[in-house]
């Protein structure tokens, strides 16, 4: 939006009974149903009683579609007379909101030809508060329902800031129990069970000034899992079960802006974990991953490149696995899922973007995915998978965090063209 397309924006020029500029005395919305003023409000740089900035307006709306909540934002300026003096200048932002709550039968396949069968509850803004609730319960079964299959039931719930406060919360509770193979460093030993429960909390500090939900902030946190293995078949390898108590702290500073058909800006994190007797873990563990990612709005039109490198290195991992593994439509198209496992991870996934000039809902894809996985022992860093392919990309504009997203992918070692289905983006 350009600071002219602001309807009434010549009311920021009109001065007040002083010859000053014009504060905004007053700041509304309109079309909120669901979401809080005061959740709305904590996103604007215009703030009330400081002097009207169009720019800071324009800001405004910026910042309240990176909520992601809603489908149009538009600002708009209104004097109002008073009987008691001078005019109140007013500033109003009317949205529309999306569909935030998603209570449906599951039945899906991830982008990894796993099929799932179920009930998600998902409500993305939760009491109006931007609070992320996540509900499932649901059978999974790979390779298009001709794999391994299992029952998984999870709980996760965000909460981006306390009442505005300087703090965070992330909450992940998860049981499951599921048919598995036991392998290490792409190896395999045999087949059997693995039942687990898992519990996890984080809590997180913004440290830059803003009020909104980007920005800098540091992340601290401790999770809990016990696994207990059954075997089938063959033997279980260096897998074990038993119970693992980690601690692991973060940094993220993430600026992603959203059009309505591209993401423009930049994302990066990086983390540590560990555990051992001192945490009360039956293993013996460390992790640093770091993982950057950004979003190039390039010249005239809708197009876009969409750039994310990670790069992640452990000395060993709980229960006896494997800490990375290559492939799938979530980290390598055109590559097995879980093809190859190591303790190191190297990955840069590369995707340009472009919209049909009639129809920018739909948008082609065209990507190259470069990466590997090593044993800490021996990383041979110039052995790497290049894999290159095609999609599609279609926006719900309806719906919070949806986009339905096809990719095609040649696998060479395996001689066949890999098709990849998902509602989320790749990154």
């Amino acid at each position: 939006m350009a600071a002219d397309a602001v309807p009434g924006e010549q009311y920021c020029d009109v001065p007040d009974g002083d010859g000053q500029q014009r504060a905004v005395e007053r700041i509304e919305f309109a079309g909120n149903r669901v979401t809080r003023p005061a959740i709305m409000e904590r996103e604007l740089v215009q703030r009330v009683g400081d002097r009207c900035s169009l720019d800071r307006i324009v800001d405004g709306v910026q910042a309240l579609m990176d909520l992601d909540l809603f489908r149009s934002v538009r600002a708009e300026l209104e004097l109002e007379p008073s009987p008691f003096g001078s005019a109140t200048l007013v500033l109003r932002y009317a949205v529309r909101e999306k569909i935030f709550f998603l209570a449906i039968p599951r039945i899906s396949r991830t982008s990894d030809a796993e099929l799932r069968t179920g009930l998600q509850l998902r409500w993305d803004n939760f009491a109006g508060r931007l609070h992320e609730l996540k509900l499932t319960a649901e059978r999974r079964q790979e390779d298009d329902g001709r794999g391994r299959d299992g029952y998984v039931n999870s709980l996760d719930y965000r909460v981006p800031r306390f009442l505005g406060s300087d703090y965070g919360l992330d909450v992940d509770i998860a049981s499951e129990r599921r048919q598995t193979g036991f392998s290490r460093e792409s190896i395999s030993f045999g087949e059997g069970v693995r039942e687990s429960r898992r519990f996890g909390v984080g809590i997180a500090r913004w440290l830059d000034q803003g009020r909104g939900i980007g920005g800098l902030r540091l992340v601290a946190g401790v999770a809990f899992e016990e696994r207990a293995l059954e075997l089938t078949r063959g033997t279980t390898g260096p897998h074990a079960g038993g119970f693992d108590s980690r601690v692991s702290i973060g940094l993220e500073n993430r600026q992603v802006h959203r059009e309505e058909y591209r993401r423009r800006g930049y994302a990066a994190r990086v983390g540590v974990q560990a555990a051992g007797d001192w945490s009360g873990s039956d293993f013996a563990y460390h992790r640093a991953d770091l993982r950057l990612s950004h979003y190039y709005p390039l010249a005239s039109g809708i197009h876009n490149l969409n750039l994310q490198f990670r790069l992640g290195i452990s000395d060993r991992a709980p229960f006896g696995g494997d800490t990375y593994s290559i492939g799938g439509g979530e980290v390598m198209r055109g590559v097995a899922p879980g093809r190859d496992k190591g303790d190191m991870l190297v990955l840069l996934n590369i995707e340009y973007l472009s919209a049909f000039f009639t129809r920018p809902t739909w948008r082609w894809v065209l990507f190259v995915d470069v990466g590997n996985v090593y044993p800490i022992r021996r990383p041979a860093l110039l052995e790497q998978n290049l894999r290159t392919g095609l999609g599609l990309r279609y926006k719900l504009r309806a719906l919070t965090r949806t986009d339905l997203r096809l990719d095609v992918a040649w696998d060479p070692d395996e001689d066949e063209l890999r098709t990849y289905v998902a509602t989320s983006l790749a990154f």
